[in-house]
């Protein structure tokens, strides 16, 4: 499995319209990230976080970011 990057996610933020994909981090976890509302990246460009639509979320850095998946869930509106 190819390690995902911050880069990677940036241009999927930004892809217009947007699809939501899935964040699988280096234990197994998988973070939906809905819109590009729901995700941030740091000024140094070495963590994300993701929000969650209950105003909870997660930071991660880049190293346990282990791949990307699409998401078949509607994006958010």
């Amino acid at each position: 499995m190819t390690k995902a990057t911050i880069a990677e996610i940036q241009l999927l933020l930004a892809c217009q319209p947007f699809q939501p994909f899935v964040i699988v981090t280096r234990s197994g976890l998988k973070y939906r990230v809905a819109s590009p509302e729901h995700a941030g990246i740091n000024p140094r460009g070495s963590r994300l976080h993701v929000w969650f639509d209950d105003d909870t979320g997660v930071t991660i850095s880049e190293a346990n970011i282990m791949a990307l998946e699409r998401d078949a869930q509607p994006a958010a509106a």
